[in-house]
């Protein structure tokens, strides 16, 4: 079996023009009739609940059963050994939120989009077609690996392997994106559903173009800010200049945090807020330290 711990260039990896069942079990680590009962029956593989959101409201989870997960896990793995382009900030291991908006310092104008509903936008369709098309894997082949990827037609959104399929299942779309980008001079970041562009200015008719090869795969964008001559919020760091900031609400918790730290409080508590406290630390920390 090939290392499936080094980093490899797309078409090194153990996925490409995967063309036999005996390779892809070999590969999953599983027997091809479990393999096979997997993708069958994947559709009632899930439960499905409510998280809360920080922001309120609530998250809908569709979480896949242990072994389904497993088997998305490895092929998440082998996904995620492919060389990233210079753009792509997560999920990828040693890149994280703080260096995703580095990417833009000394920017005058910065433009940010959210894609809408992500992993429910990325349809099996793509999958497959990335699969069959990029990966140039056996058509039967492609056709499992979106089924085990895929939930009632999309990417789940509680499957460790929809974060870096969310990426490669919209591939091309991504690549013409940095196209226009990279042509234009200008600076392009892409951390899971938010996408930043940078530049000394910001064409609206290359902007445009962005926009419609976004719509143009069946993704939506939302949540659109635009900055100019100003400090700039990129995925939870404010980018100023040259220098990178720990947003102000950030510091407001932490200060409060450690007001009430100071005043009587039951056990458990006083340990919940300990917890907050050394995550926000660790935050600053990090911001600072790039």
């Amino acid at each position: 079996m090939a290392n499936d711990r080094k980093a490899y260039p797309l078409h090194q990896s153990p996925l490409f023009k995967l063309k036999s069942k005996k390779r892809l079990s070999a590969l999953l680590k599983l027997d091809m009739k479990s393999i096979q009962e997997l993708a069958k029956s994947a559709d009632d593989l899930y439960a499905e609940f409510d998280v809360p959101k920080k922001a309120g409201g609530v998250r809908g989870v569709e979480n896949p059963r242990r072994q389904l997960k497993l088997v998305q896990a490895r092929i998440a793995r082998f996904l995620g050994r492919i060389v990233p382009p210079d753009y792509l900030f997560c999920p990828v291991k040693g890149r994280c939120y703080v260096k995703n908006a580095a990417q833009h310092r000394g920017q005058r104008v910065v433009r940010c989009l959210d894609i809408r509903k992500y992993f429910p936008s990325t349809s099996s369709r793509r999958v497959f077609w990335f699969f069959r098309n990029i990966m140039q894997c056996e058509a039967d082949v492609a056709a499992i690996l979106a089924k085990l990827a895929t939930y009632r037609g999309h990417l789940p959104t509680g499957s460790p392997l929809s974060p870096i399929m969310a990426f490669f299942a919209h591939y091309d779309v991504w690549e013409v994106i940095a196209s226009h980008c990279t042509t234009h001079g200008y600076r392009l970041t892409v951390y899971i559903d938010d996408v930043t562009i940078s530049g000394t200015t910001l064409s609206p008719a290359v902007l445009w173009d962005i926009k419609r090869a976004i719509h143009r795969s069946g993704l939506r964008y939302h949540k659109e800010k635009h900055f100019v001559d100003r400090p700039a919020e990129i995925t939870g760091v404010i980018v100023n200049g040259e220098r990178l900031v720990v947003p102000n609400r950030q510091l407001k918790k932490l200060y409060e945090i450690q007001r009430d730290l100071k005043q009587p409080l039951i056990p458990q508590l006083e340990s919940k807020l300990r917890e907050k406290l050394t995550g926000l630390r660790g935050q600053v920390a990090q911001v600072a330290a790039v």
